[in-house]
């Protein structure tokens, strides 16, 4: 390519806008019903171009030094780490795309000095004894915070199920007391037993549907108005949680994600192996469910820690076996 030639490449490389290619994927995601997804893509670019200053930011003003200082824009700006790692994966996935359509070129390795990750430090489970004082609490006399906790009991006992699933659930979704669906997230179908105390729950709020093809009362329609009609639910669902963890006084403020963690902690906690817990998630791999459990090993680790010095610092630390023995009835592997 002639010198010429390489300028008016530079030149149709420069000129591709980020709002461009992100609005024409996102009228893709819409079409195709993934709206959680679209929204991720239209709350990233407008932050980036909030950022930049420039409503008309055009790939090629991505580089290494610019993401570096986006990073920290976010992180002053009191972005929690796992949200400025959302931000950046949406366009780091925006510059694939343009890098595959030809329509932008990076340099290898753009975002390696960025945190794209996802950080595990925040515990978002609470203990079997917290979740047998929410299951307990007398809330009868408002209806709105004992729907939130019977909807998190439901997902601690359907495995963990998420709320985005949850409130999806279709009559035909359950049969002879098997629940067989698709996480939206992944598209990977589960089946789940439903036991009796999840049974219960179900035959409680599904005879409030009648009428509708859906097995809880939130959405009633699909759709663009369905999401919408999930969003409004999602948000009055986390905003109850968060009363119910102040009213019980619960260390962990309660989430939509706190069910699903407190699942896969329990299961941890009775020795069940990992290989069987992500399976039972419907993770794609292990390595998402270790990401789950790494931040609730901090009290197993300083017992295991606070043992092995023990071995060298009291009587009989020559005692291998015995230790050793102690350590596996303790810690499931």
């Amino acid at each position: 390519m002639d010198k010429q030639s390489r300028t008016r490449s530079h030149r149709v490389f420069s000129a591709i806008r980020i709002s461009a290619l992100s609005a024409s994927l996102v009228r893709e995601l819409l079409a195709s019903g993934r709206y959680a997804t679209a929204r991720a893509y239209s709350s990233s670019v407008r932050r980036v171009l909030h950022f930049s200053g420039d409503e008309g930011l055009c790939f090629s003003s991505i580089t290494p030094e610019f993401l570096k200082r986006y990073e920290q824009h976010l992180l002053c700006g009191g972005c929690r780490r796992n949200t400025v790692s959302l931000y950046l994966r949406m366009l780091r996935a925006l510059c694939n795309r343009a890098s595959r359509l030809g329509l932008a070129r990076f340099p290898s390795g753009l975002f390696d000095e960025v945190f794209t990750g996802t950080d595990s430090s925040s515990k978002r489970a609470i203990p079997t004894s917290s979740v047998k004082l929410l299951r307990d609490a007398d809330l009868c006399s408002n209806p709105g915070l004992e729907q939130a906790r019977d909807f998190f009991m439901l997902s601690f006992y359907l495995r963990g199920i998420p709320f985005v699933d949850l409130v999806h659930l279709r009559h035909s979704d359950l049969s002879s007391g098997i629940l067989r669906y698709r996480r939206s997230k992944t598209g990977s179908p589960l089946t789940v037993k439903v036991e009796p105390e999840a049974a219960s729950l179900i035959r409680k709020y599904s005879s409030r549907c009648a009428g509708s093809s859906y097995l809880l009362p939130v959405i009633t329609c699909d759709g663009a108005s369905g999401y919408l009609q999930y969003q409004s639910a999602l948000r009055r669902y986390n905003e109850s949680l968060g009363e119910l963890s102040r009213r019980l006084h619960l260390k962990v403020r309660l989430t939509s994600y706190v069910a699903r963690h407190s699942w896969a902690t329990a299961a941890y906690q009775s020795g069940i192996p990992v290989t069987v817990i992500s399976e039972s998630l419907g993770h794609t791999s292990e390595k998402v469910t270790y990401t789950y459990l790494a931040s609730f090993n901090s009290h197993t680790l300083s017992l295991a820690n606070r043992k092995v010095i023990g071995m060298v610092t009291q009587p009989g630390c020559g005692k291998y076996n015995k230790v050793n023995a102690n350590l596996r009835g303790k810690y499931p592997t």
